[in-house]
């Protein structure tokens, strides 16, 4: 990754850390280059859909914490939103079930987290995994 690559992609990830959402950017060399990287993902349109663990669609997890929201394209990308914005309460809902994190940790629940995806196939079809 080049220089202006990285920059872009702390462009990227800042928006979503302040925003819950990515930043609106031109189509470029940079951002494909990302794309290509596995560093974000685009729609159509050439707009960044996910930069995981982050999402720009609410088709996924959510997580609110400090009067805020971030969504994640999955649970697992939920429980890396809290870890990477260094959250010590918030709460996770996926598909209906909330989960609570306190002090950092998941509250015990009757939940089952379960990826039906192998890893090895996620980048298949990365917006389905």
């Amino acid at each position: 990754m080049n220089d202006a690559q990285l920059a872009l992609r702390r462009t990227v990830f800042e928006a979503f850390a302040r925003t819950g959402a990515p930043p609106e950017l031109p189509d470029s060399p940079e951002l494909r280059a990302l794309a290509e990287g596995h560093v974000v993902v685009l729609d159509g349109h050439g707009r960044i859909r996910m930069a995981h663990p982050f999402a720009a669609h609410p088709d996924g997890a959510r997580v609110d914490a400090q009067g805020r929201r971030w969504w994640g394209n999955c649970a697992w990308d939920a429980f890396g939103i809290v870890h990477a914005l260094g959250l010590h309460d918030a709460t996770i809902t996926a598909q209906g079930i909330g989960i609570a994190v306190r002090d950092g940790v998941p509250e015990a629940t009757d939940a089952i987290l379960h990826v039906a995806v192998p890893a090895t196939h996620w980048w298949d079809d990365i917006a389905h995994t």
